[in-house]
């Protein structure tokens, strides 16, 4: 009689160590009933233009065999997320919910080298059983990739094919022309371009009038009219500046930045020389 009593227990054991590795405790155990919610995220989109706005739905499901209480949802990622509405107060047995959100990759979630990265979306959920009892929290997550848009100064006209330097004439305009171009659409009001230098007497005009306004070391110009994907656009400044008094010639190095929703796209160096002639 021991021995088939040996013999049972050790085929209970075979059978339950393989089912509890393979289901978890949980589905082996659950005498109690407890819920057990899973989750699944979707995006409307897997490619994101970094600072834009997108959507997605977290879908929570009560697959347990009780209601679930005291349901909380923890976002852990570098976006930023907005919850459209709240976890539902219980989850049912069998039932579903729907959480709507907005998703936005903020500036600092691509480095400056960075054209483009995949990065995760997280959730986190945390729930209880009807005795008030923590549920083994619930993670899921999808990637998005999230790219910045290409864009480059594709040239810089001095006034000349030869010239390596803008010269200028003391206290008169300078012309100095600059090619920009990008594979997103940019709206008027949303990219500007910045003149800066260490030396003081510099003003910088546009052309096409474009607002300005002075900024430490020089002038910002919002561009009004909207850049296209793909075309080559040129915009004109005019560039005036003195001789240092004693000086019959002076020279500064002009940094040039684009901007894109306070992102900076791409930006490059002058060299200018004032001559008193």
């Amino acid at each position: 009689m021991n021995v088939n009593k040996k013999w049972i227990f050790i085929v209970i054991a075979l059978v339950l160590i393989p089912g509890i590795l393979y289901f978890g405790q949980d589905s082996i155990f659950n005498f109690k009933k407890n819920p057990k919610i899973s989750a699944n995220v979707n995006v409307l989109t897997n490619k994101m233009l970094i600072t834009n706005e997108e959507f997605g739905i977290l879908i929570l499901e009560n697959k347990g065999k009780s209601n679930a209480i005291e349901i909380e949802v923890i976002e852990t990622s570098p976006y930023t997320v907005t919850f459209e509405s709240n976890p539902p107060i219980v989850l049912e047995k069998g039932k579903i919910s729907n959480i709507n959100f907005k998703v936005v990759a903020e500036k600092e979630v691509l480095k400056l080298s960075e054209i483009r990265k995949d990065i995760p979306l997280e959730f986190t959920v945390k729930y209880k059983n009807n005795e008030g009892k923590a549920m083994a929290p619930v993670k899921v997550k999808t990637r998005i990739q999230v790219f910045r848009p290409k864009f480059d100064i594709k040239k810089i006209d001095l006034g000349g094919v030869l010239k390596t330097e803008l010269s200028l004439k003391h206290d008169q305009n300078g012309l100095l022309m600059i090619d920009i171009k990008s594979d997103e659409p940019f709206k008027g009001g949303e990219y500007w371009i910045e003149f800066t230098s260490d030396y003081p007497e510099l003003e910088v005009e546009s052309v096409d009038k474009y607002p300005s306004e002075k900024i430490y070391g020089g002038y910002k110009f919002t561009f009004q009219d909207q850049l296209p994907a793909n075309k080559r656009i040129s915009k004109s400044f005019l560039f005036k500046s003195k001789v240092s008094p004693g000086s019959y010639e002076t020279r500064f190095t002009i940094n040039i930045k684009v901007f894109w929703r306070d992102i900076l796209l791409d930006q490059d160096n002058v060299k200018a020389v004032v001559l008193d002639l």
